[in-house]
């Protein structure tokens, strides 16, 4: 008898779009069901990321060993980005499965939601698409870095790169790979994170699929 899917949760955004504030109260409300699930991230010195900001919410590794995570399939969904790689292992996706926690997986680009979506991924996905202004985006980078400008920059950057894909995409007709979308600037966090509970508990329940 095949072992019944680990449930996930996917919030997709743009930098500064509400994924860590949302994820945090997740956790909260839910008593602790819900819970970030750290990525492995490949770095070219591991011992110089130690002052990487945000290090917790990584598995920092070598660039070896991220390679042969890779080769042994031990990542559902890994990808490269500004020189330096990020996945998702199954071994962590199934070790929160087994104490009945639901995993919440931080996304920028549309291109990686598909491999999640698969058969073979033996994950069943609620998918969460937050949306958030220019403009404020820019207001919550600066009140986070301590207006740093070379830091706004380069998160400005990623933001109109995500977004511009997310524009393409839509404007290609592809489908969106989202259940819910969410605008945090009109939202709370404490709200929108309510709404994704009720709502992926709905989903779960009537053990809907992706279409």
């Amino acid at each position: 008898m095949d072992k019944p899917r680990q449930k996930a949760l996917i919030l997709s955004g743009t930098p500064a779009s509400g994924k860590d504030t949302i994820t945090d109260l997740l956790e909260l409300v839910s008593g602790g069901q819900y819970c970030l699930l750290k990525k492995h991230k490949s770095m070219r010195s591991p011992q110089s990321a130690l002052r990487v900001p945000r290090k917790a919410a990584y598995h920092l590794v070598d660039e070896t060993t991220f390679r042969d995570m890779i080769c042994e399939n031990r990542f559902v969904q890994y990808h490269y980005r500004y020189g330096q790689g990020y996945g998702v292992a199954r071994e962590e996706l199934e070790a929160l499965g087994q104490f009945g926690r639901i995993p919440v997986i931080h996304n920028g680009l549309q291109e990686n939601l598909p491999a999640f979506l698969q058969d073979g991924a033996r994950i069943e996905v609620f998918s969460v698409l937050l949306i958030s202004g220019q403009s404020s985006t820019r207001d919550r980078i600066l009140a986070r870095n301590g207006h740093d400008a070379v830091d706004l920059e380069r998160r400005l950057c990623a933001y109109g790169e995500e977004r511009k894909e997310l524009a393409d995409h839509l404007r290609a007709g592809h489908p969106l790979f989202h259940h819910l979308a969410i605008n945090t600037g009109l939202l709370k966090p404490d709200f929108a994170a309510r709404m994704i509970i009720s709502a992926a508990g709905a989903f779960w329940s009537c053990g809907q699929e992706a279409a």
